[in-house]
């Protein structure tokens, strides 16, 4: 892949928490098999990814959209991360009951916070953080960054994707530590060589 196409990926994906749902899952499936190209996943997983992640975002819309505007979802091998924040533990509950009833789902991790706060105004500053790691862990040669994917909530790190070595993992856990108002960093990685990547390999979850 050419660096202008790299390039162009990265900026999808960065912008793609900002846009609206419809817009943001038609980015990145366009995205989808460009970056599976550099990934251990294959383009099939990569799209099947994509396809899980649209139809959370329709279930969690047909429930209550204006419940889950602060609600994001990453998707890697079926294994689903929901981040963000709700105003009820009966909604974080009933979000996770939605990324269930999705076909292909083998895993959810929801880490989507409790509370009153709304958090607009912490949001650009979490997209700024999250702009930061992802350009600098794209200049380490000894990181392959297209297998990461990086969100951030109210100053908490959460990266997901696949480890080369847990060496590689450390190194980017390092890394998003280091920047200004990172408060910690939660780690979702997968190496390349567990177990936990194969579909026939029953999962456990979060509620």
């Amino acid at each position: 892949m050419s660096k202008k196409a790299i390039t162009t990926t990265l900026a999808v994906l960065i912008a793609a928490p900002i846009l609206s749902g419809c817009v943001a899952v038609a980015a990145t499936g366009l995205v989808a098999g460009l970056s599976a190209v550099r990934q251990e996943r294959t383009v099939g997983a990569a799209f099947d990814d994509v396809r899980i992640k649209s139809a959370i975002t329709a279930e969690l819309a047909n429930a209550s959209a204006s419940n889950f505007l602060n609600v994001s979802t990453t998707v890697i091998e079926g294994r689903v991360l929901m981040t963000g924040r709700v105003d009820s533990a009966e909604t974080r509950l009933s979000a996770t009951r939605a990324a269930w009833r999705v076909d292909g789902v083998r895993k959810v991790d929801n880490e989507i916070e409790v509370t009153d706060s709304v958090g607009w105004l912490d949001r650009p500053r979490d997209i700024f953080i999250r702009t930061e790691i992802a350009a600098d862990i794209l200049t380490d040669a000894a990181i392959k960054d297209s297998n990461y994917t990086i969100d951030v909530v109210n100053g908490v790190v959460y990266l997901t994707g696949i480890g080369q070595d847990q060496a590689e993992v450390d190194r980017v856990i390092a890394r998003a530590s280091r920047f200004q108002g990172v408060k910690r960093v939660e780690n979702y990685v997968v190496l390349k060589d567990d177990p936990a990547r194969y579909f026939g390999v029953p999962l456990a979850s979060d509620g």
